[in-house]
C-alpha cells in the first residue's frame, strides 16, 4: 500500500516495452514489477505534478532512463512537498518533456491526450481509445471529483473539464484514477452525484 494513497499504472506489452503513469511514495514496488517480468520502462506519464503523484519519479528514473512527460503548466508546482510526522516532505527533483494535448502514440497503441484543467492548471488525462481505459489523475473518481481548495484550484473549471473532456468518452471506458478504486464512463454519468441526472438512483 502506498502511504500517500496514490494510484500508480504499469502497462506493458508482449514484447516487454512498458510505460508507468504516475508514481507515489512506492517506485521500489513498481521497479519489482518491472524486474519480475523483464520489462523495459519506455515512458513514465504524470497526470500532474502533485507531491503525492511524483514522489517516487526520480527513482524511476534514475533505475531505467525512461523519459518523464507532463505538461509545462504544473512545473510551478515542482517544489512543493507535504507535511510529514518527521517535517515537510518534498520529492526528489526530476526533469520532465512537455507534452502537448493531442494525439500521442505509446506502446504502439493511440493515446490522446487530453487537457482537465480545474485540481491543478496543467492537469492531463490519458486516454488509450484502442483499450478504452482512461487514466484521470486527481479529476474524476468513482462517485467524486478532485479538490480545489488551493489557489490555483478552479471547481467551476474542473467540472466543465470533466464533463466536456471525460465524460464525452465512450460509456465503456474503464476510468483509472489518481486515488481509489476504478470505475467507469457510463457508471459516473448514472452515478456521480456531481453529473448524474436529478433523482438518479445513487447507491
Amino acid at each position: 500500500m502506498d502511504p500517500l494513497e496514490v494510484n500508480a499504472y504499469l502497462l506493458w506489452k508482449e514484447d516487454g516495452r512498458a510505460v508507468v503513469v504516475d508514481c507515489g511514495g512506492r517506485p521500489g514496488l513498481v521497479l519489482g514489477e518491472i524486474g519480475k517480468r523483464g520489462l523495459t520502462l519506455t515512458a513514465v506519464l504524470l497526470t500532474h505534478l502533485h507531491h503525492d503523484h511524483v514522489l517516487g519519479v526520480a527513482k524511476l528514473v534514475r533505475e531505467t532512463g525512461a523519459p518523464v512527460y507532463a505538461s509545462s503548466a504544473d512545473a510551478f508546482l515542482a517544489g512543493d512537498g507535504i507535511a510529514s510526522p518527521g517535517g515537510r516532505l518534498v520529492s526528489p527533483s526530476f526533469t520532465f518533456e512537455d507534452i502537448p494535448p493531442g494525439r500521442q502514440v505509446f506502446l504502439d497503441e493511440p493515446c490522446l491526450v487530453l487537457p482537465v484543467p480545474g485540481h491543478t492548471p496543467g492537469h492531463l488525462a490519458y486516454f488509450f481509445p484502442r483499450s478504452l481505459i482512461a487514466f484521470t489523475g486527481d479529476t474524476l473518481f468513482a462517485g467524486s471529483v478532485g479538490r480545489t481548495d488551493t489557489a490555483y484550484g478552479d471547481g467551476t473549471l474542473l467540472l466543465a473539464s470533466i464533463r466536456d473532456r471525460l465524460l464525452n468518452l465512450p460509456d465503456a471506458t474503464e476510468i483509472f484514477p489518481g486515488h481509489g478504486p476504478p470505475t467507469t464512463v457510463g457508471r459516473e454519468k448514472a452515478r456521480n452525484p456531481f453529473f448524474a441526472p436529478k433523482g438518479a438512483h445513487t447507491p
